[in-house]
């Protein structure tokens, strides 16, 4: 019979394996490339990619930021953007300006590509939350100064 010292040295070692496994990869921030833009713009543009779960249909103006993250072989790439819900899938892509649609703003789109060879998949699009104002200022005098005179 194992002695009791030989069971929970087992039982420690098992434990070591596990939890490197059990952690989620983190987002790392990067440089938004012309390849990870055109990665985006290919994805955002073919509805089909789109995850049955994505209900929001965008046209980007403008790549703002990036983040990535290694999975098991797939990468994903959240993108911050600026851009404006395009009401559906006619107008999905690249926004010419930001007076065309209403809904516009920030967003966080993640893509998920396995390899350079298949079709990046959208799998998430989220309106960016609004900055909330700074604790301790009434709102009116947040941004501007009120009652200032111009000379």
């Amino acid at each position: 019979m194992p002695s009791l010292h030989a069971i929970a040295s087992s039982l420690f070692a098992l434990a070591l394996v596990a939890v490197p496994g059990a952690q989620a990869a983190s987002w790392t921030k990067g440089n938004v490339t012309e390849s990870d833009s055109s990665l985006l713009y290919s994805a955002v543009g073919d509805v089909s990619t789109y995850s049955a779960s994505v209900s929001t249909y965008l046209c980007v103006y403008k790549v703002n930021s990036l983040k990535t993250q290694n999975v098991k072989g797939t990468t994903n790439y959240n993108f911050g953007v600026t851009g404006c819900n395009a009401g559906g899938e006619e107008f999905v892509g690249r926004c010419p300006d930001l007076t065309s649609f209403p809904g516009c703003g920030n967003y966080d789109i993640v893509v998920s590509s396995q390899s350079k060879t298949s079709k990046p998949k959208v799998t998430s699009v989220k309106k960016q939350a609004s900055p909330q104002p700074k604790a301790g200022k009434p709102k009116a005098e947040q941004g501007t100064q009120q009652g200032a005179v111009q000379v």
